[in-house]
């Protein structure tokens, strides 16, 4: 019995120290105060206080995801549990030989040069079926960059809360719109890829705190 006790003690020991031999994941970057710095990539990003700041483990082309607090929802009966979706704020970030335009060419358009397009295509969520609003020459931290205004149609099965039809049930047919931006730049070998998207219900006043936030961008290298 005792021989038994000491055994399960010895390895009871041996597997939590094997545990603790194994590395924690790094994380993409550092996020203090809202303050988004990433040493690999040499780059800053600040959050608004209403909006949460999550770093990413390595590794992993989204740096850094910010979503609102505070996101208001649909004003359709019934339907906010089923199309609302929380504002949000990814960037992505890469090497690359291609140029800019290339790149734009490759996520936007049918290129297919950039190899890893794929994965940029699945966490940039926003593209998929999208259609250009508009495209703008823009400067991030003197760097110029390429701002495509996108939306994304959707259309999803709710139920009306107002509708409680015991023969033919409550549902409906929703169509609407998520809306929002892809911004592209370059720096060095560097690509930097920023989506914002929220619903088109509340694109202007949340469009106007994402603005704030990419206007904080600073390069640190």
């Amino acid at each position: 019995m005792k021989k038994l006790l000491v055994l399960s003690i010895i390895f009871f020991f041996v597997i939590l120290s094997a545990t603790n031999s194994y590395p924690k994941a790094e994380k993409t970057g550092k996020a203090e105060k809202n303050i988004y710095t990433d040493s690999k990539f040499g780059f800053q990003i600040t959050g608004l206080k209403n909006w949460k700041v999550k770093t990413q483990k390595e590794p992993s082309l989204v740096r850094v995801i910010m979503t609102q607090k505070n996101y208001k929802v649909s004003s359709i009966p019934g339907a906010s549990r089923y199309t609302t979706t929380v504002p949000s704020i990814l960037v992505l970030a890469d090497t690359t030989s291609l140029s800019l335009k290339q790149v734009e060419k490759c996520l936007l358009q049918d290129g297919k040069l950039l190899q890893n397009k794929a994965d940029f295509i699945i966490k940039l969520d926003l593209i998929p079926n999208s259609e250009h609003l508009a495209i703008h020459d823009v400067i991030i931290d003197s760097v110029p960059a390429i701002d495509n205004t996108i939306k994304q149609p959707y259309k999803k099965t709710g139920e009306d809360i107002r509708e409680r039809d015991p023969i033919y049930g409550s549902s409906v047919i929703i169509q609407d719109f998520l809306a929002g931006h892809v911004i592209l730049f370059k720096k060095g070998k560097n690509i930097y890829v920023v989506q914002f998207s929220c619903e088109r219900e509340f694109y202007y006043p949340t469009n106007s705190e994402f603005q704030k936030i990419i206007g904080s961008w600073k390069f640190t290298e």
